[in-house]
């Protein structure tokens, strides 16, 4: 979507990247923080660790700022 506006749709399965190009994993969930609606968190199924956090299925849970979506990954800082 060229608005500003992004689906789950869009984004799941889709690997994640840094803004410096470092491949973090792939989309498996989000986390929204209700009371902004604003994402807060995304769950990547990676390969190495990326992040010192993680949930009960041993998935990477990143914290994110910003993110865009481009052809083929998602862009987060």
């Amino acid at each position: 979507m060229t608005d500003g506006r992004m689906f789950i749709t869009e984004i799941a399965g889709k690997m994640a990247v840094s803004k410096d190009g470092q491949m973090l994993g792939c989309i498996e969930d989000i986390v929204i923080d209700t009371s902004t609606g604003q994402i807060k968190y995304l769950i990547l199924s990676a390969t190495t660790k990326v992040s010192d956090m993680v949930d009960d299925m041993g998935r990477a849970i990143v914290a994110v700022k910003k993110m865009h979506l481009d052809q083929e990954y998602v862009i987060i800082s």
